[in-house]
Parts: structure tokens; sequence; C-alpha cells
């Protein structure tokens, strides 16, 4: 018989033949074992253990339970439950959808381990020091970096993402992921424009910011935008080195790279952590007294507004998230 629009479709790779109880999220169906579930989930092992009424809702003999969950977040739940290749732990690759449809659902059904194996894959995105997040961003430049030096375990999310993600992060309560997703809205402001202020979705599933959160994007974009000239400072003052070899090329070389960047998008970026980048080839003719001082600049101007970032967008100290992790994930994001 012909599937009518309307009908439920069963999700192949989770439709066992001899499973026992039949899940249902939006317009997908599973069938699935119920004992897994209950030894899984306590929420599960609490739901199945009312027994059914005598009038319930039957799918090929089982039990039908619905579920108020987006059928592609189930879906990659339920693989991660019942296929152990699925959803590997750090550092195995794997995708943003994945790990976030995992980490929403294990965080609402109490599956404790899943939930974990998902903070460990978003904490080696977002990361709370820099020198890490640096490494991650990297690693993704790079398409032939070997599997054992991988840091992260997905490319950095697309801007719209990020909403998503930050409504997800709030959920749960991993706060310290909620630094680096508003520093990559910040980034990203022209490209989500009013998704900002406004209902979006990502993956067909609705998300926005709450009000509080878009205050505090205003207050830390405007922040963040302004920070952009303190991390480039380092072309310009001081002007002088003491020790400088050679002070007028030096100099001169130090305006030509800010017009390097002033001709590139970046100038209108709100990026202060990357606006620079590794363009230390723009100042190829620096003498070598000059270089190792100015390298050493930058790198003090990123690392301060870093150790701010938190503070911009209203959360708590570095300090306090790197507990708040600690506590939820451990030291080591590979065990």
């Amino acid at each position: 018989m012909d599937i009518q629009p309307n009908s439920p479709r069963r999700v192949e790779e989770l439709w066992f033949e001899d499973g026992n109880i039949v899940l249902q999220a939006g317009d997908s169906q599973y069938r699935v074992y119920r004992g897994v579930l209950a030894a899984r989930s306590p929420v599960f092992s609490d739901m199945l253990s009312f027994p059914q009424p005598p009038d319930s809702e039957l799918v090929n003999g089982c039990p039908l339970v619905r579920l108020p969950d987006c059928a592609i977040e189930v879906t990659f739940f339920l693989k991660a439950i019942f296929d152990p290749e699925f959803f590997m732990p750090f550092p195995s690759r794997t995708t943003f959808e994945t790990v976030t449809g995992c980490l929403r659902l294990s965080h609402k059904y109490e599956v404790a381990y899943l939930r974990r194996r998902a903070l460990v894959h978003l904490t080696s995105v977002y990361d709370t020091e820099l020198s890490r997040w640096d490494t991650a961003s990297r690693d993704f430049d790079d398409d032939n970096a070997a599997s054992d030096m991988i840091s992260c375990s997905w490319p950095s999310p697309l801007a719209a993402h990020e909403i998503y993600a930050i409504e997800l992060f709030r959920e749960v309560g991993a706060l310290w992921l909620l630094p680096n997703a508003f520093y990559n809205i910040s980034t990203s402001f022209e490209k989500l424009g009013r998704d900002i202020f406004h209902e979006t979705s990502f993956n067909g599933i609705p998300c926005s910011l709450s009000v509080e959160d878009q205050k505090s994007f205003v207050a830390g974009h405007a922040i963040q935008s302004r920070a952009v000239t303190d991390t480039l400072q380092f072309l310009t003052d001081p002007l002088n080195i003491q020790g400088c070899k050679s002070p007028r090329e030096c100099a001169l070389e130090r305006f030509k790279a800010i017009g390097e960047i002033r001709g590139s998008v970046r100038d209108f970026s709100s990026d202060p952590v990357d606006v620079w980048g590794e363009d230390w080839d723009l100042l190829d003719d620096v003498c070598d007294v000059c270089l190792p001082i100015l390298k050493e600049t930058h790198g003090a101007a990123r690392q301060a507004f870093w150790d701010k970032l938190p503070g911009h967008y209203g959360l708590p100290p570095w300090e306090e998230l790197e507990e708040m992790k600690v506590a939820a994930i451990g030291n080591n994001l590979i065990s």
C-alpha cells in the first residue's frame, strides 16, 4: 500500500524486526528494544515501567510511545544508543548535527555517558583556553592532518548554527561553551543579521536567543568590535622599538602591513583574535630585533582580550567556567 503524505515512515536503520517497542517522533517511527532503553536511561526506565492500558496504540503488535522531540534529533540519539560505531568518543570525527542532537536528548533522558561524550566533542571546538582554540582552528586548515593530531571533532560550525548552539548550551547548563559561541556570532553579525533578534531555525528546529542573550550580544559585540584596534596596535605602537637595526625600514613595513589589512574584508570584522591571522609574511623585511617583540606584543593583546571575553557577554570568568567544565567532563578530553 502506498504511504500517504502524512503517514508515519519507518526509519529503516532503527527498525528492528524483533524490536518490542515503537517510538514515534513527528512522522518518524523507530522499532527498538525497551530493555535497552530502560538500561541506558532512567527516564525511559520510569516511563516504560507503567503497564500499558488495554486500549493503547499498537504498531506491528508493539506498544507505540510518542515522543515530543524533533525527529532528526531522535534519530541521532537512538543511533548513538543502538549503533556503537555511530557516535564514537572524541577524538573521532562527528558532525555538529549529531553531537548537538545527542546532547539535547541525552540531557533530557539522562543518558549520562552520551551527555558527557557530546560535551567533550563540543569542548574540543568551544574551548576555554586560547591556545587550544587556536590549535583546533589550525587542524581544519590542514586537510592532511594526521588523525592522532586532531584536537577537535569537526570544522567550526557555520554562523547560523550558533544561535541554535547558544540556546542548547543554556538548556543543558554548559555555560563554559557560551563565550566561544557568542564570539562566533559577533564575527558573523553581517551574515546572521536579523536572525539574532528573531526566531530562526536550524535543521528545521526552531531556535532563538532569549531577550537576555540578545542584550548580552549587543553589549559584547560593541566591545569585541572595538577590540580589533587593540590587537592590531602592535603595528603602530611603539613606532620606534629600542635596539631596532633599521628604524625607517621597519616602520615602513609596519605601515604597509596596515594598508594590507585595511584593504581586506577583515578591516570590517569584529574578530580581534584572528583579524591578523598568520600574516607575519607581511613583515618579512622587519629586522630580527623588532619581529619577536611585535609577535609578543600581538600575542599579549590577543590573550588580554580572551581573558575578558566571558565578561563582555555577561558570563562568569574563565576560572569559574573551567570549574564547571571539569565538574561535567573531567580534565581529560580523551578518556
